[in-house]
């Protein structure tokens, strides 16, 4: 007892050596406190030297640094010190080995600044990090670990000679990026790879079975989530299927190490692999499944809006490259956010039989095409419409007039009114479609001045336009400045119109 006791001495004199802003009396109340959230189940002596490895203080009075970023971590090294906040926690699982003794395994993924890495706890390793209790968003520090590789990734081992150490006083938070932030939303997925993720099931596909090459059943579905301005698709394989295929619309969910994949369309999707893991968070989520038209960005997918049908534009055929005919047809939509313009290919161009001018388009699995450059929504295989349809409320009407002081780049389907300054300057341009006329001159309101730049059949009625008169441009974009200029250009439902007094022409 007495050796007990004069080591505890030691180790108390040693952290009060290293860590001279500690007192005695903080110290014994440090080692209390592990004793009891160990739940009696260690010695003074041993708390001792878990509250000297927590602050950094081991063996003969040399601090234990953790210098080492998980970024940094390759595969092959031992003796591996890190310090992270733990993202995920797996199931621990039990294991029996080649001689009949019994294992344990438990995996968690643990994160810095510089990166992630699963970190693997093997037997009494996995056993002491169980009774600790620790959750996602503890910082704790591993000492004596090892790396490999596995599937190609770095991960990280922790057996016998290694120790863990929850939240050691000597671990600034500040310094370990918060928990959420290892976490994207669905909006912020742009490329492919690895991804952990937290959005809102706003749709989902009912389960279809396949047979693979070899014979074998697959199953296979769909959901879609919403977050961050955009929408993703979690792709659902096998016994996934059984798991998340019965989760309700309105769930927050968290998904881990899912697999980020392009489809042959560009696109984005997540599937989930055998590693990934899926966290339900949130049950009865209140979210508008329909997005607003300044919230969509190329290639997003599943995307449902309500919109109303401001113009319908004339149908046009083509000749693709394998020498088949097409159709396409747009139309130009809005709600109170902006305005977007929605192209129908081929047999989906019998719809405008049905649709006029004004009428409210709930539509749905859409996807959005474009960039840089003026948007476009379309179908697609999955894409559906319906056309004033009950119990969907119609969208607000939109600004009418935007003053040019208030115009932003990128902005679209505009409307704006100004006094024309100069006269229109004519000229020829080659573009990919061949030669084309382009009238630029400058318009101006009591907030600023914009260049305009009017293209094709815009133009020539552009050669009518004098110094003096006030016109309106209906449905144009903000380009990027042009001599610090702001700059617009015409689209395809651009008109202009001409507000003189007595002259009430539409010139487009």
């Amino acid at each position: 007892m007495k050796d007990s006791e004069e080591s505890i001495e030691e180790i108390i004199r040693r952290i009060l050596a290293l860590r001279p802003e500690l007192t005695r009396e903080a110290v014994e109340r440090l080692i209390d406190e592990e004793r009891a959230r160990a739940a009696g189940l260690l010695t003074r002596e041993a708390a001792a030297h878990l509250v000297a490895s927590a602050l950094g203080v081991e063996g003969a009075g040399e601090p234990i640094e953790a210098k080492m970023r998980i970024g940094g971590l390759t595969s092959g090294l031992n003796d591996v010190s890190v310090t992270g906040r733990v993202i995920h926690i797996y199931p621990s699982r039990s294991f029996r080995r080649s001689d009949g003794r019994e294992g344990k395994v438990l995996r968690i993924l643990l994160g810095d600044s510089t990166g992630v890495v699963s970190t693997v706890f093997w037997d009494e390793r996995a056993e002491q990090l169980e009774r600790s209790g620790v959750k996602p968003g503890k910082i704790i520090r591993v000492l004596h670990g090892y790396t490999r590789e596995r599937f190609g990734e770095v991960e990280l081992n922790v057996g016998r000679r290694g120790r863990v150490y929850l939240e050691p006083l000597d671990a600034v938070e500040g310094e370990y990026p918060p928990l959420e932030s290892f976490f994207k939303q669905p909006g912020e997925i742009k490329r492919v790879g690895l991804t952990n993720l937290t959005g809102v099931i706003v749709d989902r596909t009912p389960p279809s079975v396949f047979i693979r090459d070899d014979g074998s059943e697959g199953k296979v579905a769909r959901l879609t989530l919403a977050g961050g301005g955009g929408r993703i698709t979690l792709v659902l394989w096998d016994d996934w299927v059984d798991r998340l295929g019965e989760v309700e619309e309105g769930t927050r969910i968290r998904v881990v190490r899912g697999r980020v994949r392009r489809r042959i369309d560009g696109s984005l999707e997540v599937h989930l692999g055998g590693d990934s893991d899926v966290q339900i968070l949130e049950r009865g989520v209140e979210v508008d499944r329909w997005m607003k038209l300044r919230d969509l960005k190329p290639g997003m997918r599943g995307v449902d809006i309500v919109a109303r049908v401001v113009e319908i534009g004339e149908v046009r055929e083509f000749q693709r490259s394998d020498g088949s005919r097409g159709r396409v047809a747009s139309l130009l939509l809005e709600d109170e956010t902006g305005r977007v313009r929605m192209s129908l290919w081929d047999d989906e161009v019998e719809l405008l039989g049905e649709i006029e001018e004004g009428d409210i388009l709930a539509i749905y699995d859409g996807y959005i095409r474009g960039g840089p450059g003026p948007l476009s929504l379309s179908l697609g295989s999955r894409g559906r419409v319906e056309i004033n349809p009950e119990g969907v409320e119609p969208p607000p009407l939109p600004r009418e007039v935007w003053s040019i002081g208030e115009l932003q780049e990128g902005m679209e389907n505009v409307t704006v009114e100004g006094v024309v300054v100069d006269e229109p300057e004519m000229r020829e341009v080659e573009t990919a479609r061949g030669a084309a006329r382009v009238a630029s001159f400058h318009i101006e309101d009591d907030t600023g001045r914009a260049r305009v730049s009017l293209w094709r059949r815009l133009a020539e009625e552009a050669e009518a336009l004098k110094p003096g008169m006030l016109i309106r441009i209906e449905n144009c974009h903000v380009r990027p400045p042009f001599r610090d200029e702001v700059e617009l250009s015409s689209g395809m439902f651009t008109r202009i119109i001409r507000l003189d007094e007595g002259a009430d022409a539409d010139m487009a």
